[in-house]
């Protein structure tokens, strides 16, 4: 019995560097709220750099509050990220659900673009609220992601935003 019973406790303790390798080292949530409801959007990764799952897709109208907030937290255990940068930004895109980012290469490409460089030591976390109006109509990217956090891949968080001309009466 003795024997079994180590066994299985090794073979436990064998599986623990491998699953540790495979944990994720960021957890994101991004809310963005208008007059029409709420969306919540939650870590995804690149590669590819629009991710693996669909994104929330959420509509307002022209000139309306946007609420979006995001909160960036670091879920390794043990391990600091060091000079993370949080990019966030608002651009527009062609249609909702599409497939490749828009370019930011210009100055003006983002409606809203903000960045930070942070330590982050475990259990670390950041974020922001805004308040954004869009005036013109159209589809949206919002979205947060991080760069520059030593992995072969990074996080991000993103949701589309359907901006609509108001109803005339």
């Amino acid at each position: 019995m003795p024997i079994r019973l180590s066994m299985v406790a090794w073979l436990l303790l064998a599986g623990l560097p491998l699953s540790a390798a495979r944990a994720e080292h960021a957890k994101i949530n991004l809310d963005v709220t208008t007059s029409r409801g709420q969306v919540t959007a939650h870590v995804d990764q690149t590669p590819p750099a629009t991710g693996k799952a669909p994104r929330p897709v959420i509509r307002a109208r022209v000139n309306e509050r946007v609420r979006v907030q995001w909160m960036f937290t670091n879920v390794y255990p043990h391990k600091t990220l060091e000079n993370v940068v949080l990019h966030f930004f608002v651009v527009r895109e062609e249609k909702a659900g599409q497939e490749t980012l828009p370019d930011l290469s210009s100055d003006d490409a983002a409606e809203v673009e903000t960045a930070l460089e942070m330590t982050f030591k475990p259990g670390t976390k950041a974020g922001q609220k805004s308040t954004i109006r869009l005036d013109t109509p159209g589809v949206y990217l919002i979205r947060i992601e991080s760069r520059e956090t030593q992995s072969d891949h990074e996080h991000f968080a993103a949701v589309d935003l359907i901006v609509e001309e108001p109803k005339t009466p």
